[in-house]
């Protein structure tokens, strides 16, 4: 029998939506104002004296559900009020061990950001909360539970009652709301739902950095013995949990991936509460961060919409990184060392500054593509001067030697000549270099 274990997973995606349309897709009797909810335990106060001000502006709602208009709020987090239609679930696949499991909340967050070429389609995140139903469910049977269920594409099935879905086809049906728009989940996140792990073990844990290692890269359960065909190399495994690994106090450790961050200890308290609201917010800032990121990078590889927006896109750019890209966000230092673990595994810090140099090139690439076009309106412009003058000069020696048929000296035709064959020479030169 394996280690029994108290866990808490929690799957979290991408999702864009519109602002217009949010009190409709998010109607206060089915999602309730986290803040609310929070405010019944004095978590909010809690909240409030862990993390600096500028942090808790970006990722706690302001009192969105006592305004007129909530959809007046730059952000809100949302939590489903009701979960009862998401007990009993299976996971399943014809040659794979059905695993049951429940979700116990869906979490919403509706960021201000734009990550599309529209101007209204906003950043959202979804986050739900998953308890295996089997209590004695081990590490291997964790890890394999969501190398199976983080994947979009897969022979895997979750069913509810009668239905049976794909994890996408499950996400848009039952954890969304109807009209809320995917089309962009495969261009930002790829094939897979981003994983937070709490696991907290009764026993004997063994290797912890194995077990972080197989639960955090999801290895499936055929793959316990670290003798699967696609695992890494034991350089890779060091160098993560070298750079991506905390461990702070002596009952548990952490390491932070590109699509995880698991969390293994013994007597963890309230993992919940702590782990599953205090340091998932830190989680989801962090994944915001990212996909924002991608869809930054994503308009600059559109050169003719970076010229067609490229004052608002830079603009944008600036404001948000220098609100949410913090350098600290609590007074306290286990807070920080996971904001910044996390945001190292995500690479943030190596995008925004890639992000950077790109504007500023393309930024001048477009400068000097506008300075060649003026250059050569300036240079028509003169032209036509040229002529005018060639024209009124020709005008002037007919009436100085009462030339009565139309007359251009030797000089107007050496000079209309000249004229013609520099510009000629110019365009050319110009169209060869195009």
């Amino acid at each position: 029998m394996e280690n029994k274990l108290n866990s808490l997973i929690v799957l979290c995606g991408l999702f864009s939506y519109k602002d217009k349309e949010k009190e409709i897709l998010f109607p206060g009797t089915t999602f309730e104002d986290f803040e609310n909810i929070f405010e019944k335990d004095a978590g909010i106060k809690i909240l409030k004296q862990i993390f600096y001000p500028n942090f808790t502006n970006l990722i706690v709602s302001k009192n969105c559900h006592t305004h007129a208009h909530p959809g007046a709020c730059l952000f809100q987090h949302l939590r489903l009020a009701d979960t009862g239609g998401l007990k009993n679930l299976v996971l399943a696949d014809d040659k794979e061990e059905s695993l049951k499991f429940s979700i116990a909340n869906v979490d919403i967050f509706l960021f201000p950001e734009i990550i599309s070429d529209s101007p209204v389609e906003k950043l959202g995140i979804y986050a739900f909360h998953v308890k295996l139903s089997d209590e004695n469910a081990g590490f291997e049977t964790i890890s394999s539970f969501i190398h199976r269920i983080r994947l979009f594409e897969s022979n895997n099935r979750i069913k509810s009652g009668e239905s049976d879905f794909t994890t996408i086809g499950f996400i848009q049906h039952k954890i969304l709301p109807n009209g809320i728009s995917l089309d962009l989940v495969s261009d930002i996140m790829g094939n897979k739902l981003k994983v937070f792990t709490v696991i907290n073990a009764a026993g004997d844990i063994g290797d912890i950095n194995k077990r972080l290692l197989d639960t955090g890269t999801a290895q499936h359960v055929s793959a316990g013995s670290r003798e699967h065909s696609t695992r890494g190399s034991e350089e890779l495994y060091q160098d993560l949990l070298k750079s991506n690994s905390i461990s702070m106090y002596s009952n548990w450790k952490a390491l932070a991936l590109f699509d995880s961050f698991t969390v293994i200890g013994n007597e963890l308290n309230n993992i919940d509460t702590t782990w599953g609201t205090t340091y998932l917010l830190i989680y989801i800032h962090c994944l915001k961060m990212k996909f924002y990121l991608f869809h930054v990078n994503s308009a600059l590889s559109n050169i003719s919409f970076f010229e067609k927006y490229s004052e608002k896109l830079r603009t944008n750019f600036t404001k948000f990184i220098n609100s949410n890209n913090l350098f600290a966000i609590s007074f306290n230092i286990l807070p920080n060392k996971i904001y910044q673990t996390m945001k190292n595994s995500l690479e943030i810090n190596e995008e925004v500054e890639e992000l950077e140099k790109k504007i500023i090139n393309i930024s001048r690439i477009i400068n000097e593509k506008s300075d060649k076009s003026l250059n050569k309106l300036i240079f028509l412009l003169a032209l036509l001067g040229v002529v005018s003058v060639i024209f009124h000069a020709s005008e002037f020696i007919m009436k100085v030697f009462s030339v009565n048929e139309h007359y251009y000296p030797p000089i107007g035709l050496t000079i209309a000549g000249t004229v013609l064959l520099t510009v000629s020479a110019y365009f050319l030169l110009l169209r060869k270099r195009g």
